[in-house]
């Protein structure tokens, strides 16, 4: 996830941002909140398990072969060296996913030695242990058949049995194409258990659209549902996910967590990126490796020149929570077009911070920050 930094060439847009700021005294105070608990977010991406308990339909890891001939480091010289080096290039957010990072939680735990915040994203079944400070974001697909087809088993009453109470904890409920019915049981689920929801979207990879087709798929770690069904999402779903997500928000104020001015955007079937023609690749992704935010695999390695931190996704279908919005806080200019559109970069900014900082509440703060002092994620 990178949102690359918008400068003043930005001189128009920090006198802009001036300006609006200037007639908006409590959104000036929101935004030096996120100012102060956010500030610049200099993130990268680990694979830290190249194995996982589960078998999901659909699966991002292991689509494809970016995943291949990276044997997980084991050794915690090694690691701590490697975590070390991380921190020295100025890396102060880590994203660690699979196959499944709980299962190498000596990992994690050497890793917070030198950047205490970040994200874990798991599936919820094997407990993380308390003194691991990073968010976890623990998956659903369903509840009870639902998630036994999509994943092989139904593991949504472990996850809360393992993080109820856990203030680290925010479960994330993918919607399908299949599964969009569920999200009224899903959230009245969480709400009754009392842990914290937000919403994802299913994306396509590259091999599962290969795999719909007929393409034999890997035993170990590939499920596949009923021939011609497939998970991926049509506008009518978008619409209808939309409708049952703005209907969870209001019973559940205190449950779900999301956005309205992310919702908004990432349900409308155009999608959100501009598609170049040749390579299919998104254009305009706030979360393309570059320079600085980088994918590294099991074994440490650097993935070197690839798109992101899931090459295999087809960008066209792309609706992930985390790759969107850094996508769409990349964008200030486009907002800044009107007042209306800056308040909603305000509140996806918001949402980033509830996402991603663990105990992190919208508030105000005193501090007046320079408008053109923006928090960035780069």
């Amino acid at each position: 996830m990178t949102v690359v930094s918008t400068t003043a060439s930005s001189v128009g847009l920090a006198r802009r941002l001036a300006d609006y700021f200037g007639r908006r005294p409590e959104d000036r105070a929101r935004y030096a909140h996120v100012r102060a608990s956010a500030g610049q977010i200099r993130p990268s991406q680990y694979d830290i398990s190249n194995t996982c308990n589960l078998t999901c339909e659909g699966c991002l890891f292991f689509a494809g072969d970016d995943h291949l001939n990276h044997e997980q480091v084991l050794d915690a010289a090694r690691i701590d060296a490697f975590f070390a080096q991380e921190a020295a290039r100025g890396v102060n957010f880590l994203q660690f996913g699979g196959a499944e990072p709980a299962l190498t939680q000596q990992t994690l735990r050497i890793a917070a030695r030198h950047v205490r915040r970040g994200v874990v994203f798991t599936n919820g079944t094997v407990k993380i242990a308390r003194d691991i400070p990073f968010r976890l974001h623990v998956s659903v697909w369903g509840l009870g058949e639902q998630a036994r087809a999509l994943r092989g088993a139904d593991v949504v009453a472990k996850a809360v049995r393992n993080y109820r109470g856990d203030p680290r904890a925010l479960f994330v409920f993918t919607v399908n194409a299949g599964n969009v019915e569920s999200i009224p049981d899903v959230a009245a689920y969480c709400a009754e258990a009392g842990v914290p929801l937000t919403f994802n979207h299913f994306a396509n990879t590259l091999t599962y659209e290969r795999w719909l087709d007929g393409e034999q798929a890997d035993p170990d770690y590939f499920r596949l549902g009923q021939a011609g069904t497939g998970m991926t999402h049509t506008p009518a779903t978008l619409a209808r996910a939309w409708a049952l997500i703005g209907q969870a928000i209001e019973r559940y104020p205190e449950t779900v967590v999301y956005s309205r001015a992310f919702g908004l955007r990432i349900h409308h079937p155009r999608g959100l990126y501009q598609i170049d023609p040749k390579s299919g690749e998104a254009s305009d992704c706030g979360s393309r490796v570059g320079a600085h935010y980088r994918h590294f695999h099991a074994d440490l390695a650097d993935a070197g020149d690839v798109k992101c931190c899931t090459p295999n996704i087809d960008c066209a279908t792309c609706r992930l929570y985390q790759q969107s919005l850094s996508s769409l806080l990349a964008r200030l200019e486009g907002f800044a077009v009107t007042d209306e559109g800056l308040g909603d970069w305000l509140e996806l900014w918001e949402f980033w911070c509830r996402l991603n900082l663990v105990g992190w509440r919208p508030g105000t703060s005193s501090a007046q920050p320079a408008a053109e002092a923006q928090a960035t994620v780069s």
